[in-house]
């Protein structure tokens, strides 16, 4: 960019120190979760002023330090999932090595900030809806630590953004004194947990200046608008939402049993991501929807129904070419109401591209026959817009 929106903060590069503060750092970006189990390849999503990687997974160490290998000098966080395998509890919010006698949650930051992270994420575990003693011991364990390059990760049922515990769950925020990246857990899409959900995510960001949404999908962009201090989309459906530790990922509409995975697009137009299966079978006898992203040139959408690794990685950079553009287009406008206003107005025309291309195709507005407005779109269309 010509002119960086940041110019002051220190380059993310490998910052070692611990009293290199993380808000500087990580403020203003929209990060992309790779997936760990792959081997990290170098992208180009977004201008280095607005993007970075969080490299998410067991093994995400490795490729961190893989990635820093390879020569990628942006902004990078780490995160091992702990909440994967581990419930928090009041004795155990973190996930330690349990082969390592003395080992801390300073170790692990430190670790982290050894494998080539910005900024460290603490290894906190999955906190049930209503923990509220978890919640508290996360909240006491994060005044402890001292370390400025720390971001608390709080990995959280959805339940604690419905009205029942939202108050508390902004409070305990407010008790923390270092950046909190919030991941939400639920089988499938967080933001339909109830219809208060959308709209209790903006008044969480907006309750503090230091609050990130993590592991997410647009969510994330509509959090970047109301004023989260960053963001992070998902490269693959894995790592855009986040199931409780124990539970199998259901998938919609295919019965669960094994077999080949398929990519999910973004459709840019209807602002929803779409399983090229689902679309290989809408677009079967009409002209599928084309994408004009520098990835896509025009082509259409329906060519990604291929469950190799070549299709699953030319569907990723265009989602990702996708909504990098998007992020372009937040950032040139004033943080605030001129964001909100477009923001609101891009998911109010989605809601309407949706029934115009079912009304192309001759399709009911179902999720089997056609297109259907994602509830989180339709709620962003239509809540009110705060200063």
């Amino acid at each position: 960019m010509a002119n960086p929106p940041f110019p002051g903060r220190t380059p993310a590069l490998r910052v070692l120190d611990a009293s290199v503060a993380a808000a500087p750092l990580l403020q203003g970006r929209v990060l992309l979760h790779e997936n760990a189990r792959f081997v990290p390849q170098m992208r180009a999503p977004l201008d280095d002023d607005l993007g970075g990687i969080v490299m998410t997974g067991e093994r995400a160490g490795e490729r961190a330090y893989q990635l820093r290998a390879s020569g990628y000098g942006g902004t990078l966080l780490i995160d091992t999932a702990a909440y994967k395998t581990h419930t928090a509890t009041a004795e155990e919010p973190f996930l330690l090595d349990s082969d390592d006698l003395f080992g801390t949650v300073d170790t692990v930051l430190e670790l982290q900030k050894a494998r080539g992270a910005s900024a460290a994420l603490t290894p906190t575990g999955y906190i049930p809806p209503g923990a509220s003693k978890v919640l508290k011991t996360v909240v006491r364990q994060a005044q402890l630590i001292k370390r400025a390059d720390t971001v608390i990760s709080l990995p959280l049922s959805t339940v604690w953004l419905t009205d029942e515990y939202i108050s508390q769950l902004v409070a305990a925020c407010e008790r923390i004194p270092h950046p909190k990246a919030i991941t939400l857990f639920r089988q499938f899409d967080p933001m339909e947990q109830s219809k208060a959900v959308p709209a209790n995510l903006r008044r969480l960001v907006a309750a503090q200046p230091d609050i990130a949404l993590l592991r997410s999908d647009l969510a994330a962009l509509d959090a970047f608008v109301h004023g989260a201090l960053f963001s992070g989309i998902g490269a693959d459906s894995t790592s855009r939402h986040s199931i409780p530790p124990g539970e199998v990922a259901l998938v919609s509409g295919k019965k669960n049993g094994g077999g080949p995975s398929y990519p999910y697009v973004l459709m840019p137009s209807l602002m929803s991501f779409k399983g090229t299966q689902s679309l290989a079978q809408i677009y079967a006898n009409d002209p599928p929807a084309t994408c004009d992203c520098d990835v896509c040139k025009g082509r259409g959408l329906d060519r990604f129904n291929d469950p190799g690794k070549e299709a699953r990685r030319e569907s990723e950079d265009h989602n990702i070419s996708t909504w990098s553009d998007w992020v372009l287009q937040i950032v040139a406008r004033k943080p605030g109401l001129d964001r909100k206003t477009w923001w609101r107005d891009k998911c109010a025309s989605a809601v309407v591209q949706c029934a115009l291309e079912n009304q192309r195709l001759g399709l009911s507005a179902s999720s089997r026959a056609g297109f259907s407005v994602p509830d989180p779109v339709q709620a962003w269309a239509t809540l009110p817009l705060a200063p």
